[in-house]
Order: C-alpha cells, then structure tokens, then sequence
C-alpha cells in the first residue's frame, strides 16, 4: 500500500498472517504518461468523452484543440481490436516494470490478488506476476468505474459485479467470458447481513428530527456537483419542504472537508450527517468507511422515505432497501461562482454506468424545484410508484443482495489456489 499508512489501518489488519508493505508512489515520464493515455483510449465511451469536454470534479474541460484531436483519434482507434491487442503486447514486452519484482521475490507468492485494475500498482503487479508466472485475480474498485478506460494489462481472472459489466467487458476489453466471476457488491454485504434496525422513534431522537413527519434523504455527488446545497437551499426557501418533512443531508466523502451544509444544520427537522463518513489520504478518493461507518448509512437509508440525489452510485444503495429515487434533472438560473467547471446535467447524467440505470427507468427525472416537491408526494402517496423498475436494476447491476459478496469472491481465490487453475 502507499507510503501514507494510518495507525487505525494499521490496527484493523494487525494478524499474525499479514503483513503491510509500504511502496512510493510510481512516477511517470512525460513520454510515458503519452503511451498510458493514448492506450487509455482505446476504449472511449461517453464518459470519457462527457469528461473531455465539460470536466468534470475539479478537472477543467481541454481545449477545443485537445478535444477535437482526442475525440477524433479515440473515436477511430476504439472501434478495432488489434489496437488494444498491441497495446497490451507493448506493455507488457516494451514497458517492462520492475518496481515491485522485490516483493515478489521476497515472499514467492502463489497468487497476487488486485482490487482496482486502473490503479498504477496493480497495473504493474498483474505483470510482473505474468513474467514471474504467478496467476493474477483484480477487479474493479467499483461498478461505476468500469465503463472508462482500456484496461491495460489483464489479470487470469477478473471478479465483477453484474452481468452488464461482463457483456461489457468481453465486447469493450476482448477478455474472454470464461475468464470472469460474477460476485456482486461486497460493500453491500452488510445490508445483506444486517438483521435489526432503530425504530424510527428512536433515530429521530439521536438524530434531533420529527418522528411524526416523513424522511427525505438529501445525498450529494459531492466534486461532480459541488454546487447542489444550493438545490437545498431552493427547496427550502422558495418550495418550503421542511414544513412537510424532515431532511437528512448526506455530503459526498470527495468534499465532505467542505461542510457546505454546514449552514443548514440549524434549521428545524433537518439533521447534516457528516460525522459518520472516516476521511482519510490514504486512498485517492479520501474515503475509507469503518464497519460502523455502513451500519449507519444502512440505518440512514431504512428509515428515510424518499431519496433525492443526482446521477450516483447511491441509488443502488437505496434500490437495496427499495427506496423510491428523484433525480435532480434541472440547473439552476445562476449557480454561484466557481473555479471548478459546472456541467450542465443533461451532460452529467450521459455517462455509461448511469445510462445503464436510466435504461431501466427506475427513478423519476425531475426539472425543476416544484416537480421535486411533487414527486416526494406521489411516492409517500404510492410507495410502490416503480418498484418493478427498482427491482429490475438492483438485479441487472447488483446481482445479489445477500451478504455473501465477499465469500464469493474468497470462492474465486480459493479455486485457484486449490486446483492451481492457472490461465
């Protein structure tokens, strides 16, 4: 793991049988870096192209320049196989690294198991392992990070969440059927696993809001809509939802730091839960939930009623439980000003893992304020208002609710160790 390891991390794995090795981070060459992003797009999907022209999070758009000649040649170059065949060749032939062959010959594994295939050590890991004839497991960090980039360097097996993303996978990175796992979300393990919950009476009492009005649950996409406490502040001044409902606000981990609900948190029957979501640099993200950290967000989401968000993974978290979802579908006249790029929504929703979420037509689209008000009315009315259509997309992208993600993926392992199936 990177040099920057905490104490908690440090506790949460101390066992006799495992042990922590610190590597520096790899540093690229401006002549390298060029390979890594003309082999990047070799697979180009609208959310690439979506991030190339409007940004995104704190990354401004390219230039019109940039754009034309990187959507034109990734364009073309996509579209063929023997590309991204000699891509993977150059890597792992020309572009020969040896950071972490020290690793491998100190502790002569029997497997390198790998859990985000983007990131620049398992990339390096899963071929060294190939030159040292030690068979590989990765997966993705996350279902949503799939339908990006061309993997550059292939494990033996490849776990995955769903069966969307292997039809994805075969056709987009040319890896075999046969070589994938379908193990669902292990993070939702615990909403499988998870047997009590607080009454309602009882949170609200914690919590400080009403037990005798409805929840509406507020989630951020935190970077990617950096400015959405404005939508709260509309919805509470100008359409008066707090006259109706309680409001939970749930900031995103990538700018939780920010607290820009701080300025809520005063207000009757709204409750900002910020104080249950670890920060941390360790990891890209900043994000490392504890175990009580998911309890919570499982307990936050059974007792809300209705969720309001953008174009997140969060749905699927709230599918699990069968909430009803509105997605914010509508910019505001004026957002406030900012040095970060504001893209427009229709732009922010064209991306592939939540296209493959709006084909199943599982949450109601709403475009403006007023539309907000009366959707959470419907479903409080209706509860079942497009349960089918919830249902549908929790199964085509989660696979399987049921605690046993994480033994799933421990079966993979397991198999090839015990009968050395090697590919």
């Amino acid at each position: 793991i990177p040099q920057r390891v905490h104490d908690y991390f440090r506790k949460e794995f101390a066992h006799p049988r495992v042990i922590i090795e610190i590597i520096p981070d790899k540093v690229y060459s401006k002549w390298r870096k060029f390979f890594i992003i003309l082999f990047n797009g070799l697979v180009y999907t609208e959310t690439e192209h979506r991030m190339l022209k409007h940004g995104g999070a704190n990354k401004q758009p390219a230039s019109r320049f940039v754009y034309l000649l990187k959507h034109n040649t990734f364009s073309f170059l996509s579209k063929f196989s023997f590309p991204k065949q000699l891509a993977r060749w150059i890597e792992q032939h020309i572009f020969i690294q040896k950071d972490y062959d020290h690793l491998l010959k100190k502790y002569t594994p029997s497997l390198i198991f790998c859990s985000s295939i983007y990131s620049k050590p398992d990339v390096i890991l899963i071929k060294a392992g190939k030159r040292f004839g030690i068979p590989s497991v990765s997966m993705p960090k996350s279902w949503d990070t799939v339908g990006r980039l061309f993997f550059r360097a292939v494990s033996d097996r490849l776990v995955v969440n769903n069966d969307f993303m292997t039809d994805w996978i075969v056709e987009q990175q040319l890896i075999p059927r046969d070589h994938i796992d379908i193990c669902g979300m292990p993070q939702f393990d615990v909403y499988g696993k998870k047997q009590s919950y607080m009454t309602k009476e009882a949170f609200c009492e914690r919590t400080g809001l009403d037990a005798t009005k409805p929840i509406v649950l507020y989630a951020s996409e935190g970077m990617w809509t950096h400015w959405d406490d404005a939508y709260v502040e509309e919805l509470i001044t100008a359409h008066n939802i707090l006259d109706k409902y309680n409001l939970i606000l749930r900031p995103h981990f990538s700018d939780a730091h920010e607290k820009r609900y701080a300025r809520f948190a005063d207000n009757e029957n709204v409750y900002v839960d910020d104080q249950n979501v670890r920060i941390t640099n360790m990891f890209g993200d900043r994000w490392d939930p504890s175990e009580e950290n998911m309890d919570w967000l499982a307990e936050v989401i059974h007792v809300s009623d209705v969720v309001v968000t953008f174009m997140t993974t969060f749905v699927l978290d709230s599918f699990a439980y069968d909430k009803p979802v509105i997605n914010i579908y509508y910019d505001l006249p004026s957002p406030r000003e900012t040095s970060m790029p504001v893209i427009p929504m229709h732009a922010l929703y064209n991306c592939t893992h939540y296209n493959a979420v709006l084909a199943e037509e599982p949450t109601t689209l709403v475009r403006s304020g007023e539309e907000v008000m009366q959707a959470i009315d419907l479903y409080l009315r209706t509860p079942g208002h497009k349960r089918p259509e919830r249902q549908r997309t929790i199964e085509k992208l989660a696979y399987k609710i049921d605690g046993k993600a994480g033994e799933r993926i421990y079966a993979v392992v397991s198999e090839i160790l015990d009968k050395k199936v090697y590919f």
